[in-house]
């Protein structure tokens, strides 16, 4: 009897640590299926924020594919191969391109003294700031101008709006200084309109319109280059796993 005790008490010991076993492969599994690891231009992204910027991208994305693959949307589009890739890869490529363009604004506005924190965090704080600001103007029944309330996206497009006009409208901002040269060359590229005018504007009526958009042209470049020598790391591997799971 003793040993029939003995040979129960040994078998539940080994059931007892297959079990504890299992249950840590499973924290484990559980974890590595949720791993996400992504660093773009030295800013640790976070899953909130990738989320909200891959849905900020997902109908383009979803355009994109559309166009390109001659592809029609179903409940199966992100997971179908189109040619080398499925389709939530393409969106996690996007949304880690709008991320890299994200920063690269952010950082050179800091760089200027724009902003004073240049983070995701930073900005998630002056959005809703922004918003409560806003609302305490319309329960007191002031006049404010724009909308209400700002949807995230909305505010951040609003927001990169705001730092690139503040950028062209320094000229002693690099890239901002434009020689005459330069101005009557861009002036010469296109037609000059304005107003129900036909004809071709001289180059001292469009002067305005022609230095800002040669700002704006030289600022795009800027940030183009700067997110081309913008670091990413991380494994997109598991990237391309998070963002499936949360487009179902």
């Amino acid at each position: 009897m003793k040993n029939r005790k003995k040979q129960f008490l040994k078998i539940g010991g080994i059931v007892a640590v297959f079990a504890v076993v299992g249950i840590v492969a499973g924290v484990m599994q559980y974890k590595k299926d949720h791993r996400f690891d992504l660093t773009v231009a030295e800013h640790t992204i976070s899953k909130e924020e990738y989320v909200n910027c891959m849905e900020s991208v997902e109908y383009d994305t979803k355009m994109q594919i559309q166009q390109d693959y001659d592809a029609v949307y179903g409940d199966d589009f992100w997971k179908k191969k189109y040619k080398e890739k499925y389709g939530y890869e393409i969106l996690a490529e996007n949304t880690v391109e709008q991320l890299k363009y994200i920063h690269t604004v952010y950082d050179l506005a800091k760089e200027n003294g724009d902003i004073s924190d240049s983070s995701y965090e930073a900005l998630e704080k002056r959005w809703k700031d922004e918003n409560a600001e806003r609302k305490e103007k319309v329960e007191k029944g002031e006049v404010i101008y724009g909308l209400k309330e700002y949807t995230f996206p909305l505010y951040l497009d609003y927001e990169i709006s705001t730092l690139k006009e503040k950028y062209c409208s320094d000229t002693d901002r690099e890239g901002m200084e434009l020689t005459e040269d330069e101005i009557v060359e861009h002036y010469k590229s296109r037609d000059w309109i304005f107003g129900d005018s036909e004809e071709n504007a001289d180059l001292e009526t469009a002067r305005v319109a022609v230095e800002r958009e040669l700002r704006e042209q030289k600022y795009d470049d800027m940030i183009a280059q700067r997110e081309e020598d913008s670091q990413v790391e991380g494994n997109m591997k598991d990237v391309n796993h998070f963002t499936l799971e949360n487009l179902q």
